[in-house]
C-alpha cells in the first residue's frame, strides 16, 4: 500500500461553484491554469458523467491517493455528493478484492428482477481487479479498507477494458454482462484488437470525424472523434474477392440516443470475426457485412443539459444526444433526389462549397457535417451495396419493431426484395419468441422504468411501411432516402429500410431489456445478411394481356427548363444564369420562452418563396408547438407528449401568406427556433444561392414506371403511346372493332378537349379494353359516355392538394386493394419527387355521391373532404379503375440540386396500379416462388 494518500471526505459545496458542459464552455481559460485536469478533460467528464462538476482550481476538498489517476482523482473529487462514479479498481491480492466486494457487492443480484447492473463486479486473473459505481464516500472508505494498487475513471461496457489482459473471454461482453453501453474510446481499442487478432475477416477504417462538441458552444477548436467503419468477411485481404461480393451496410446510431443498433452490431462483429456467430457463419463466404459508427458525437457526449425531470428521469444518469456537435438531427442531412428542406446541411462530397452561402456565421460544411460527408464519400467506393439498414429505436408503440420503407425510388425487383426482408425479419421474430407475450414481463419493467407506464406489452412482434403508415410524417435529407436512390444520382442503389424498435433508453443500460432488443436486431441483421447472399428476382404474370400507356410531355420535367441552369438557353443575365442574388435566405433564431405571449414570428411578403421553421424541443415530453398564419389561425401543431415528436421537428410552408407567421409553445420549457424565409425574384430558388451546391441535371417523366416495369413481364407486353396515336384509332385494329391491347393507362389530360380523342378511348372500353385512369387523367372521367362512367359529370371531378397521399377509410377486400396490408396508406413518396411536407402533393378525387350513384365501388379516399381516390366503374364486360393520386409529375418549385425521380410508389402503390391492371405479382428467393400479390383479372 502506499504510503501518499490522504483520506479526507469532501466538503460540500455551493451549487453555484459547480459547472455543467453548458456552464463550464463560459469560464475563462484561467480556470484551468496549474491544474492536472485540462479544459477539454474537464468538458469530456462533465459530459460522461452527468453531473454538474467543480472545476479542479475549485475543489477544496479532494480524495487523493497515489493509486488513483488524475483522471479518476478528478471525476470523484468534481462530482456532487452521491454521485455514483464509474471506476476500474485493480487490488494487491484477492483478500483485499474479496473484502471489497463483501462491503459493496451484490451477491444476490438477479437480471429477472434488478433493473441497472450490479454495482460491482470482480475478477480473480490476470489481476484482481473489480468494476464499480461508487459515490466519493464509498471510495474514502474503500481506500481505507487498503488493498488498493490502482483506480482510474472506465465508462464503457467491458469491466476491464482499461486494464491489461482485459480480453481473455471476450471484446464486447455479452448483453446479460455488460457494465454499460459500449464507449466510443472502448469500440475504438476493441475494433483495433480485434483487427489485429483476426486480421483474415475484419477491416478497420476510420474514414473521417465528427464536428466535436466544443465548436457547438465557444466555436473555438473542437473535439472531433471519429467515425468507424468494420468490414466483415472471410479472407477480407482478398481485394479482388472483396470488390466482387455483395455488400448489406448497417448504420448504427445515427441518432446518438438510440443505442439499440450498435448493443446488437459490436457483439455480432466479434463473433463473426472469431468465427463463433453460426447465424452469420456460411454468408460470410459470399457477402461483406458493413458496419458503420455514424454519429460518434451522438453518444459520446451524454450533454448534462438533457438532464431534466421528465418521464425519461429517475436516476443520476445521463441522457444521449439525437445528434452531433453542430446539428439537431443527423438523419436530414445527406443530398438526396428532390425536395432538400432549406435548414438542412446535406452533406454531398463532390464540389462541397468551402462556406455555405446562405450562413450568416459564415460556416461550411466541413464545420457542421464532416460525419455525413465521410459516410457518403466512403460508401459510395463499394461497387455493390445491396442493402443498408439505419438502426433506430423510438419509445413506445403497437409493435416491437416498425420497419420503415425509405424514400428511395425501387423498380419492380426492389419492390419486392425490400417487402420480402420485412417479410422474413417477421418471421424470424416470431420463430425466436412466438409473440409479445413471451416476453411481456420484461417489456413491461421497462415500460415502467423507462415511461412510468405499467403493463405495456406491444400487439406485434413486427410490422412495416413508409415512414408516414409508420410514424405519421415523412422526411427529406435522411441516409436512407440517399442510399437508395440509382448511383448516377449519387445514391448507392440499395434496398434501404430503418427499423423503429421500442423502449429507446438514452440514460440507463438496463441488461433485462437490452438483452430483448439486443436480440431483435441480431435477427433483423442475420435476416439481412441472408436476402444479401440470396438470388431474388419477382416477375408480373399478366394472363397474356398487352397494356398501353398514354405518355405525354406534359408529365416531362428537365432541369433544362429551370432558369439558373447552364442548359436554359436565352433566359437569365446572358450565362445561362439567373439574376445575381434572385434568390435569397432570411433566417430568424429565437427562443421561445414560457408564459402568456412567448412566440417567434416573421414577416411574409410578395417576394416569400417559403417558409421553413425548425425548433429544438428533443427531450421536451409536454406543451404544444403551434405554427400561427397572418390570420391567427393555428395551421399546424405538434403534441410533444406524442411517441414520435422527436422526428417532428419542424413545420414547412410553400408560398406562406403575406404577414406575420408566429411558432407558439405552451408548455415550461424554452424552445430555440430558426425561421427560414426563402425569397426568390424568379418562380423557382436557384440552389447554388442558397446551399452553394449547383443542380444536378436530369430529365423525368412518371411514365417511366411502365417502361421500368416491362422487362419483369411473364408474358404480354407494354407500349407506349401518344396523344395522337389514340386519336387516329392505334388502339384497335384498323375498322375490325377488335383491340391491339387489353389494357390502357392514361396519367395526363392532356388531348381531354379533343372529342376525336376521347371517342377513340370509348371505342376502346365498348371493344371490352379495361382503362386506368390516374393522376389528371381522373379527368377524362367526365368526358367519357361509356358505361358507369357516363353518369359522371366534369363538376364531380376535383383537383386539390394535401399534405400526404395517403389513402384512407380503405376497403381492403376491393379488388384494387387486394394483399395491401392495414398500416399501408401512402401511395407515394412525397420528397424525391419534389413535393414537400406542406400542402402540395396533388390529387385528383370523385364526389363520392356522383361515384356510388353512378354505380362505382369506392376502394378509399383522398384528402380532407371525403371524396373517392381509389374506384372501381363498370362498362360492360370492361372495367374503369381510378386512382387519383399515384403518378403525379414531378415539383420543381422546391429546392432540389441533387436532381429528381421519376416516381416514388411505396409496395402499396406499386400493389394499387397491378391490381388495377389485373395482374399478380410473383416473387422468387433462390428459384423458389415464395409469394404472390393480386389476382389476374
Amino acid at each position: 500500500m502506499s504510503n501518499d494518500r490522504q483520506h479526507k471526505l469532501p466538503e460540500s459545496h455551493d451549487e453555484t461553484d459547480r459547472y455543467t458542459v453548458d456552464d463550464a464552455v463560459e469560464l475563462e481559460k484561467t480556470a484551468f491554469d496549474d491544474c492536472s485536469i485540462g479544459r477539454r478533460t474537464f468538458l469530456s467528464v462533465a459530459a460522461a458523467t452527468g453531473a454538474a462538476l467543480t472545476v479542479p482550481s475549485a475543489v477544496s476538498a479532494e480524495v487523493t491517493d497515489g493509486a488513483m489517476t488524475d483522471l479518476a482523482e478528478f471525476a470523484i473529487n468534481a462530482a456532487p455528493d452521491g454521485h455514483q462514479v464509474t471506476l476500474v479498481i485493480e487490488f494487491e491480492d484477492t483478500d483485499s478484492l474479496n473484502a471489497f466486494y463483501d462491503e459493496y457487492g451484490e451477491p444476490n443480484w438477479d437480471i429477472e428482477e434488478d433493473e441497472l447492473p450490479p454495482k460491482v463486479v470482480t475478477r480473480e486473473k490476470p489481476t484482481p481487479a473489480a468494476h464499480a459505481y461508487l459515490t466519493t464516500a464509498e471510495l474514502t472508505d474503500a481506500l481505507e479498507l487498503g488493498g488498493i494498487e490502482y483506480v482510474d475513471f472506465s465508462p464503457g461496457s467491458n469491466p476491464f477494458w482499461k486494464l491489461g489482459d482485459a480480453y481473455n473471454d471476450r471484446v464486447f461482453p455479452k448483453v446479460e454482462d455488460a457494465r454499460d453501453f459500449v464507449s466510443h474510446s472502448e469500440l475504438d481499442q476493441g475494433l483495433h484488437y480485434l483487427a489485429t487478432e483476426y486480421s483474415d475477416r475484419l477491416r478497420v477504417h476510420a474514414i473521417g470525424h465528427s464536428p466535436g462538441w466544443e465548436n457547438l458552444y465557444t466555436n473555438e477548436d473542437s473535439d472531433p472523434k471519429d467515425v468507424y467503419v468494420a468490414e466483415v468477411t472471410k479472407d477480407i485481404q482478398d481485394e479482388a474477392s472483396f470488390a466482387e461480393k455483395d455488400k448489406v451496410v448497417f448504420s448504427l446510431s445515427i441518432h446518438g440516443d438510440e443505442p439499440a443498433g450498435r448493443v446488437a452490431g459490436t457483439r455480432i462483429i466479434e463473433e463473426a470475426t472469431k468465427g463463433v456467430a453460426d447465424d452469420f457463419e456460411d454468408v460470410l463466404d459470399d457477402i461483406v457485412i458493413v458496419f458503420v459508427f455514424i454519429n460518434p458525437d451522438g453518444w459520446v457526449a451524454r450533454k448534462p443539459q438533457y438532464e431534466f425531470e421528465t418521464w425519461w428521469g429517475g436516476t443520476e444518469r445521463f441522457r444521449y444526444d439525437r445528434g452531433n456537435a453542430a446539428v439537431g438531427d443527423t438523419n436530414r442531412q445527406y443530398p438526396t433526389m428532390g425536395w432538400v428542406y432549406p435548414g438542412y446541411w446535406p452533406a454531398e462530397p463532390e464540389n462541397t462549397p468551402e462556406v455555405r452561402p446562405d450562413d450568416p456565421q459564415g460556416r461550411g460544411y466541413e464545420d457542421m457535417v464532416p460525419d455525413a460527408l465521410a459516410v457518403v464519400e466512403h460508401l459510395r467506393g463499394y461497387d455493390n451495396v445491396e442493402y443498408l439498414c439505419d438502426y433506430h429505436m423510438m419509445d413506445l408503440s403497437d409493435s416491437m419493431v416498425l420497419n420503415l420503407e425509405s424514400n428511395a425510388p425501387y423498380d419492380h425487383n426492389g419492390t419486392h426484395n425490400l417487402d420480402e426482408v420485412n417479410i422474413r425479419i417477421g418471421d424470424g421474430m416470431t420463430d425466436h419468441w412466438e409473440s409479445p407475450e413471451s416476453i411481456a414481463n420484461d417489456t413491461s419493467r421497462a415500460s415502467e422504468a423507462i415511461h412510468g407506464i405499467e403493463g405495456y406489452v406491444p400487439e406485434r412482434l413486427l410490422d412495416y411501411g413508409t415512414i408516414y403508415d409508420s410514424l405519421s410524417y415523412q422526411i427529406t435529407g435522411g441516409l436512407l432516402g440517399w442510399a437508395g436512390q440509382p448511383e448516377e444520382f449519387g445514391g448507392l442503389g440499395a434496398v434501404t429500410v430503418a427499423p423503429e424498435l421500442v423502449l429507446r433508453d438514452g440514460y440507463d443500460f438496463k441488461p433485462f431489456i437490452e438483452r430483448r432488443l439486443e436480440m431483435a436486431y441480431r435477427i433483423s441483421m442475420r435476416e439481412y445478411a441472408e436476402m444479401t447472399a440470396a438470388e431474388t428476382n419477382a416477375t408480373v404474370a399478366t394472363g397474356g394481356q398487352n397494356t398501353a400507356y398514354v405518355g405525354s410531355d406534359v408529365l416531362t420535367r428537365r432541369s433544362a427548363d429551370l432558369p439558373y441552369t447552364d442548359e436554359t438557353p436565352g433566359k437569365g443575365n446572358g450565362n445561362g444564369k439567373s439574376n445575381p442574388r434572385a434568390t435569397r435566405v432570411q433566417r430568424r433564431h429565437e427562443t421561445v420562452h414560457p408564459g402568456p405571449g412567448g412566440s417567434a414570428s416573421a414577416s411574409s411578403d410578395r417576394s416569400t418563396h417559403s417558409l421553413a421553421v425548425q425548433f429544438d424541443a428533443h427531450g421536451i415530453d409536454e406543451g404544444v408547438v403551434k405554427l400561427v398564419n397572418p390570420g391567427g389561425q393555428t395551421v399546424r401543431e405538434i403534441d410533444l407528449a406524442g411517441p414520435i415528436a422527436d422526428g417532428l421537428s419542424h413545420f414547412y410552408v410553400p408560398d406562406p401568406d403575406n404577414g406575420d407567421w408566429s411558432i407558439e409553445y405552451d408548455g415550461d420549457a424554452d424552445i430555440d427556433v430558426e425561421m427560414v424565409l426563402l425569397e426568390t425574384e424568379d418562380e423557382y430558388p436557384n440552389p447554388e444561392e442558397v446551399l452553394g451546391y449547383s443542380q444536378r441535371e436530369y430529365v423525368v417523366n412518371p411514365m417511366q414506371f411502365f417502361e421500368d416495369l416491362e422487362p419483369f413481364l411473364e408474358e404480354g407486353t407494354i407500349k407506349g403511346l401518344r396523344v395522337h396515336d389514340v386519336r387516329i384509332g392505334r388502339l384497335m385494329r384498323g375498322n375490325s372493332g377488335k383491340r391491339r391491347y387489353d389494357n390502357l393507362v392514361i396519367a395526363h389530360d392532356d388531348g381531354v378537349d379533343d372529342q376525336r380523342y376521347v371517342s377513340a378511348i370509348e371505342d376502346f372500353v365498348e371493344a371490352g379494353g379495361n382503362l386506368v385512369l390516374t393522376d389528371a387523367g381522373m379527368n377524362l372521367l367526365g368526358r367519357l359516355d361509356v358505361g358507369q362512367a357516363a353518369a359522371i359529370e366534369s363538376d364531380d371531378i376535383e383537383h386539390g392538394t394535401t399534405n400526404f397521399p395517403n389513402l384512407t377509410n380503405r376497403d381492403l377486400d376491393h379488388p384494387l386493394l387486394t394483399d395491401v396490408r392495414p398500416i399501408q396508406q401512402e401511395i407515394w413518396k412525397i420528397s424525391q419527387l419534389g413535393y414537400t411536407t406542406g400542402d402540395d402533393s396533388p390529387v385528383w378525387t370523385v364526389d363520392s355521391d356522383a361515384f356510388t350513384d353512378a354505380g362505382g365501388t369506392v376502394a378509399g379516399i383522398l384528402g380532407e373532404d371525403g371524396d373517392v381516390g381509389a374506384g372501381m366503374l363498370s362498362a360492360g364486360d370492361a372495367e374503369i379503375n381510378v386512382i387519383g393520386s399515384v403518378l403525379p409529375p414531378a415539383n420543381q418549385r422546391e429546392l432540389h440540386p441533387f436532381g429528381m425521380a421519376d416516381y416514388t410508389l411505396s409496395f402499396m402503390g406499386h400493389s394499387l396500379i397491378c391490381n388495377a391492371l389485373g395482374f399478380e405479382q410473383r416473387r422468387y428467393v433462390n428459384g423458389e416462388l415464395v409469394g404472390t400479390w393480386g389476382e389476374l383479372r
